[in-house]
């Protein structure tokens, strides 16, 4: 009996020395102290020649990667600790909202990385300013309408009464000289606008997006329609809410609208177009929808 009570407390005695010894080691390593990295937003250039269309973009996240390492992802402005010191390269991917749904956030595929190479201090604070350089080489513009040109990329469709047109009025443009309008005017109850013509996308999951700015004061569904042989098949994929603002008036937003499902479920389609459709809400008197730089995009 002595030796069994003896030997446990003998382990203890031992067990006991050696995490104290381990605490005070962990206690006495020093902890790595950061460096700070700063990003207020993220900046669009394109190519002045308009083969691009609009700089106008809404990037809200940063996608950082060291080393090619992913370091996290920041809603901006941020402000964030990274644990490296010295020379380190660094790339910066726009963050997006997909369908104007802040839950839905992802790396946008089509704009350039932003590289660099950092000089990291301890304690220090960096901020930076990262200007995505343009879109990626093979990004297609299948549309590309800025309402400046002649001619318009959108008309009514058959079934629509209401038109789109140019307006010019300087108290709402967003940009430029002209922006695109249609409205529900008095004695209608709705609207259908559309490509004028029929764009061949990929298929099989490739990404298709359609970009632009809006200003709208009343819900607007945008969607696809899609040509099988001579029928054709209309699909919503967002409805779009109104701008309205604070002070009840309306304000331009921007918006990436994600189409690779409603394009890819359409196998057999020979061709697509973009649409718009509003149906008057008895709570808008004058519905309203203004539009600018419209892109269609894939690879």
């Amino acid at each position: 009996m002595i030796r069994y009570l003896r030997y446990p407390i003998y382990v203890y005695l031992v067990l006991s020395a050696m995490l104290l010894q381990t605490s005070c080691s962990i206690i006495d390593k020093a902890e790595p102290i950061p460096a700070y990295l700063r990003i207020t937003n993220i900046e669009l250039t394109t190519p002045s020649d308009n083969s691009q269309g609009s700089s106008s973009s809404n990037v809200t996240d940063a996608w950082v990667y060291f080393n090619d390492n992913l370091q996290g992802v920041y809603p901006m402005p941020t402000r964030f600790p990274v644990l490296l010191s010295g020379k380190n390269s660094i790339r910066i991917r726009a963050g997006i909202v997909q369908n104007g749904i802040d839950a839905t956030r992802i790396d946008y595929p089509f704009y350039n990385d932003w590289d660099s190479t950092l000089e990291l201090t301890e304690k220090e604070i960096l901020s930076l300013k990262p200007r995505i350089n343009g879109y990626k080489s093979g990004t297609v513009f299948h549309c590309n309408e800025g309402f400046e040109g002649i001619g318009i990329d959108f008309e009514k469709t058959v079934s629509s009464v209401n038109d789109i047109v140019k307006t010019s009025n300087s108290n709402i443009v967003f940009e430029g000289n002209n922006c695109g309008k249609f409205e529900i005017l008095s004695g209608t109850i709705d609207v259908t606008i559309a490509s004028n013509k029929y764009y061949t996308l990929p298929k099989q999951g490739a990404s298709v997006f359609l970009e632009m700015n809006y200003n709208i004061n009343q819900v607007m569904e945008v969607g696809v329609i899609a040509l099988n042989g001579a029928q054709v098949s209309q699909r919503s994929v967002i409805g779009l809410r109104a701008t309205t603002t604070s002070s009840g008036t309306t304000a331009w937003k921007k918006v990436y609208i994600d189409l690779t499902e409603a394009v890819s479920s359409e196998t057999t389609a020979s061709g697509y177009k973009v649409y718009f459709y509003a149906k008057q809400d008895a709570n808008v008197s004058n519905p309203f929808f203004y539009i600018d730089n419209v892109k269609l995009i894939s690879f």
